[in-house]
This record gives C-alpha cells, structure tokens and sequence, in this order.
C-alpha cells in the first residue's frame, strides 16, 4: 500500500463547485457594472453606490479568476497523480516479471 493516495472523486468535486462558483460569480459582477448611481437620485448617495459597484464588480471578478485558477490547478493535480499512478503500475509489473523467472 502506497503512503501518498488521491481521492479523485473528492478532487473532482471540488474542481466542480469552483467552477459553479466561477459560473455563479459572472452575472452578479455584470449587473453591478450596469447599476448607475445616479439612479440613487441622491448626489451623494449616487457617488457612493457607484463606488460599492466599482469595488463589488472588482472583487467579484477576482473571485471568478481565482475559482476558475483554482480548478485548472486541480484538473493538473488529478493529471499529473493518474499519469504517476500509471507509470507506477507498469513499474511494478516489470518487478513482477523479473521475480517470476520470466
């Protein structure tokens, strides 16, 4: 039994729920770019609210950056693992011919 294993279902899970994050993420950031302050009527009101907006579409963007970084990096991760798992299978099948008189 190996000391190192990955869950690739729990990897897989996760990889969705960032990219639902990500999809989720968008369409809020689009409607704040759209909302004017000056629909507050309020001068100063108006400013702020386009200050909250400027600021929540930035966040918001780099929420979605993040999420969509975060699940090409576990897609690579759970690549990477299978390739290595692979690689050490056809490995220890050698090993087992070479023990075997073959």
């Amino acid at each position: 039994m190996s000391d190192l294993s990955v869950d690739y279902a729990v990897l897989l899970r996760v990889k969705g729920n960032l990219d639902h994050i990500a999809h989720l993420m968008k369409q809020p950031g689009r409607d704040m770019e759209k909302v004017s302050g000056d629909a507050m009527g309020v001068l100063e009101l108006a400013k702020r609210m386009d200050d909250f907006g400027d600021e929540w579409s930035y966040g918001i963007k780099r929420l979605t950056k993040f999420s969509g970084k975060a699940s090409e990096a576990l897609l690579k991760i759970k690549e990477s693992f299978e390739k290595l798992d692979d690689e050490l299978a056809k490995v220890g099948e050698k090993g087992k011919g070479k023990g075997s008189g073959k």
